[in-house]
């Protein structure tokens, strides 16, 4: 088997209940290869949907949420604690750094 991520492992196994259902459906003392083009493609697409509804879902579960949320805190943010905290006056910090108040 060419090398799949645990992810997608963990996203075939969740296919097996409906390839199980198209296949039951079809017969499973049927063989593979007389199933008509129709009982095929029920079978890829019980799969298909399968894997990637399971894909999608992983995905959104590893989302982070939305960085800026008004009036909260971001919860899991890997931005959150690397950035330092603002100042009411973001010039606060210059004082007698800015070329105007430089004395000639």
């Amino acid at each position: 088997m060419v090398d799949v991520t645990p992810l997608e492992q963990a996203s075939m196994r969740m296919c097996l209940k409906p390839f199980g259902a198209a296949a039951s459906a079809i017969g499973f003392d049927k063989p593979l290869g007389a199933y008509s083009e129709a009982e095929a493609l029920s079978v890829i697409d019980a799969i298909v949907t399968g894997y990637v509804a399971e894909m999608a879902a992983q995905h959104e579960r590893s989302k982070y949420p939305a960085v800026r949320m008004p009036h909260s805190t971001p919860i899991d943010d890997p931005y959150r604690d690397s950035i330092p905290p603002l100042l009411e006056n973001p010039f606060a910090d210059m004082v007698g750094d800015e070329p105007w108040e430089q004395s000639p």
